[in-house]
């Protein structure tokens, strides 16, 4: 497994305070994929604000979060949201 390749899945509470826990992993997924620092900080971004919305929702009681990289992209999806940032070229 290459460092930009890897896929993982976690699955929190439905608490929307736990959105900065899941913009935490999305900030060490950013490093680990070597995401550039500029488009990284832009995508933990997107990702806490999509969280926080995922997690306000009240069922089912846990959110499953799936995180992938691969060479062309870094992503993370939950209920029907996805973000994503491409690796630089």
């Amino acid at each position: 497994m290459a460092p930009k390749s890897f896929t993982f899945k976690f699955t929190v509470p439905r608490d929307p305070q736990l959105a900065a826990i899941v913009a935490d992993v999305a900030h060490h997924a950013v490093g680990y994929a070597e995401i550039e620092a500029a488009a990284g900080a832009d995508f933990v971004a997107r990702v806490g604000v999509a969280a926080g919305h995922a997690l306000a929702r009240t069922s089912p009681d846990t959110l499953q979060i799936m995180v992938a990289s691969n060479a062309i992209a870094l992503t993370f999806e939950f209920d029907a949201d996805i973000v994503s940032v491409t690796h630089a070229a």
